[in-house]
């Protein structure tokens, strides 16, 4: 009993969500466009035109795990359109935002939405973002491993079905091997 217990804690502790509906703050949170020219086929809107939404081709991949981050991607966007949902643009701008969020919770040696609601406010102002979701994790040593755990919690599932057009995703490692993760969803 002792043992269900303690792997429900780590669960509960390791995975969160957050989401900003037109100011509408649900579930656990605390929670004018530029134009992008970086050579990277980028859209102005900092998403990634790959033709078929899953290939990372930003700048700011010095500590991401790109192959996760490209996995995490594609399971993201074939779940969605298993579920008859359009599949999300890449963004890199919310994916500097995801990687910016990561180190700082690395840094803190915690996961959390410290903050959300500036990256909401950046990605208002950079891309007129009109709503934001974030999801939050850390410990799974995969990608596969992270999206069932998202997927298997209502809030974090309906943060990946919800009603976005882009992603931003950022896989860090800390000193220790230990993955951070964060998706920032946004339209």
């Amino acid at each position: 009993m002792k043992k269900l217990f303690f792997l429900i804690m780590i669960v509960t502790l390791t995975l969160v969500s957050c989401s900003e509906e037109e100011l509408v703050i649900e579930g656990n949170s605390d929670t004018d466009e530029v134009v992008i020219d970086d050579g990277n086929n980028n859209n102005s809107d900092g998403s990634v035109n790959d033709g078929n939404h899953n290939n990372y081709n930003c700048d700011n991949a010095n500590s991401n795990e790109v192959a996760i981050v490209n996995e995490i991607l594609n399971l993201v966007n074939d779940h969605r359109q298993s579920i008859g949902k359009s599949v999300l643009d890449f963004s890199c701008v919310a994916t500097e935002l995801a990687i910016e969020h990561t180190e700082y919770m690395i840094a803190q040696n915690d996961i959390s939405h410290d903050g959300f609601q500036a990256r909401f406010q950046e990605l208002q102002q950079r891309l007129n973002a009109k709503s934001a979701s974030e999801n939050v994790a850390s410990g799974y040593s995969s990608a596969q491993s992270v999206m069932d755990a998202w997927l298997a919690s209502e809030g974090h599932r309906a943060n990946i079905e919800g009603n976005f057009t882009h992603i931003g995703i950022a896989a860090i490692r800390n000193s220790q091997d230990k993955l951070y993760y964060t998706q920032l969803f946004y339209r």
